[in-house]
């Protein structure tokens, strides 16, 4: 077996997951994990595939020649980093900079973020303008979940900062 990983990127319109999905099975592919979005009117996407060595190359040739699409392929690598599996959420007013001063503390305490999703929306009661990260990270050996909390929450006093154990 191979592992494949494909981003894609193209104009939003309705059946391109669809479109992907039966592209992966017609050869002989798993889909084995996946993130996609739309943003500003584009799909944007990002699948692990798992395809037979003999059906890797057509799969390739099929994904790339998507028509409207961006499409880049990679083989896939070695499993992430071990350590404690966190899921963490950060809720803060709206404020440039805030994704920058979060990750800089993660990367400080040498966490490895296995995925991060981002939101902008209005309070429900006072129509601020939040922000949120949800996030899965991976906490190494030798790190404390006390020391991320803390470090987190000091940037800020609207700062809100929710750790779960997954």
């Amino acid at each position: 077996m191979k592992t494949l990983v494909a981003t894609l990127i193209g104009p939003d319109k309705t059946g391109l997951v669809k479109q992907l999905a039966a592209l992966v099975r017609q050869h002989h592919g798993s889909w084995q994990g996946s993130a996609m979005s739309e943003l500003a009117g584009y799909f944007a996407g990002i699948v692990e595939i798992q395809v037979p060595a003999e059906h890797s190359e057509a799969l390739e040739q099929a994904l790339t020649s998507l028509p409207d699409f961006q499409v880049q392929l990679v083989e896939g690598k070695s499993p992430s980093p071990r350590g404690q599996q966190l899921k963490l959420t950060v809720t803060a007013n709206d404020r440039v900079g805030i994704i920058d001063e979060v990750t800089d503390i993660i990367n400080s305490l040498n966490v490895s973020v296995k995925s991060l999703k981002t939101d902008s929306h209005p309070a429900p009661v006072t129509g601020i303008a939040l922000f949120e990260i949800q996030s899965t990270l991976t906490l190494p050996h030798g790190q404390t979940l006390g020391d991320l909390q803390s470090r987190l929450e000091a940037l800020s006093d609207d700062l809100v900062v929710d750790i779960e154990l997954i």
